[in-house]
């Protein structure tokens, strides 16, 4: 019995002095591959960012678009005092042919616009 309890305090031992970490040089190597899969990572989600506020820019012209055809068949001609998007949003959202009474692009830098003459809806950049 005494054998045995003896043996096994020296394998304790002897893995204590066997387990070993990870060396600074390790550690430098798995976080410069962490920094080059974020330098490249970064970049494409940025891009995939602005690609899809544009893509629901885009939506959005649809959707009311698709509101004025809806009101124009029901009701006739929108009432010409309508001279901008946002007078144009509010108007459909009385009339209970949009849920929201404001309407705002979501790409930076850009604004939904109007032209009443050709009654054309467009995303333009903020000058």
């Amino acid at each position: 019995m005494g054998n045995k309890s003896k043996s096994s305090d020296r394998l304790k031992i002897s893995r204590r002095h066997n387990v070993r970490g990870f060396t600074l040089m390790e550690i430098i190597v798995v976080i410069a591959i962490l920094g080059a899969l974020a330098a490249l990572a970064i970049p494409r989600f940025t891009g995939v960012l602005a690609n899809s506020q544009n893509n629901t820019d885009q939506a959005n012209i649809r959707i009311v678009e698709s509101a004025v055809e809806l009101y124009r068949a029901e009701k006739g001609d929108l009432d010409p005092a309508v001279d901008t998007f946002d007078e144009l949003v509010a108007k459909l959202n009385e009339a209970g042919y949009l849920k929201n009474s404001e309407l705002k692009a979501v790409s930076k830098g850009k604004i939904f616009s109007y032209n009443s003459g050709t009654k054309q809806i467009s995303l333009i950049a903020i000058p």
